[in-house]
């Protein structure tokens, strides 16, 4: 079955936020070197901080998309956070779109 890769923010887990940030970088290295690649990785709200330039996980977001991985981040959410200019891998995505995957027929995770 396919599976959606959904995050809502670039830290994982509620408290502290060094700690999330560690957490994030450590899921999304171990997603890019599993065995089963993610058909979608999608980014939504602060989520989107780690598909723009700076961000720690560039390179494994880059390797899991070029491996044929789709890689959405909300086009709401860049605006609004001044980063649509920033935006280093994947495509804009739309809510249209998002409503689509997540009422499609893959297995969504999310990652919050």
């Amino acid at each position: 079955m396919a599976k959606t890769f959904w995050f809502t923010t670039d830290t994982l887990g509620a408290g502290d936020e060094e700690l999330g940030r560690l957490l994030m970088r450590n899921l999304i290295y171990s997603l890019a070197r599993g065995d089963v690649r993610p058909e979608r990785l999608m980014f939504m709200n602060g989520g989107v901080r780690l598909t723009c330039e700076g961000s720690p996980v560039l390179d494994d977001i880059r390797a899991m998309a070029e491996a044929g991985s789709i890689v959405k981040s909300c086009g709401t959410c860049l605006d609004y956070l001044g980063l649509k200019d920033n935006l280093a891998v994947g495509e804009v995505g739309d809510m249209a779109g998002s409503v689509g995957v997540l009422a499609g027929d893959a297995d969504v995770v999310t990652v919050a």
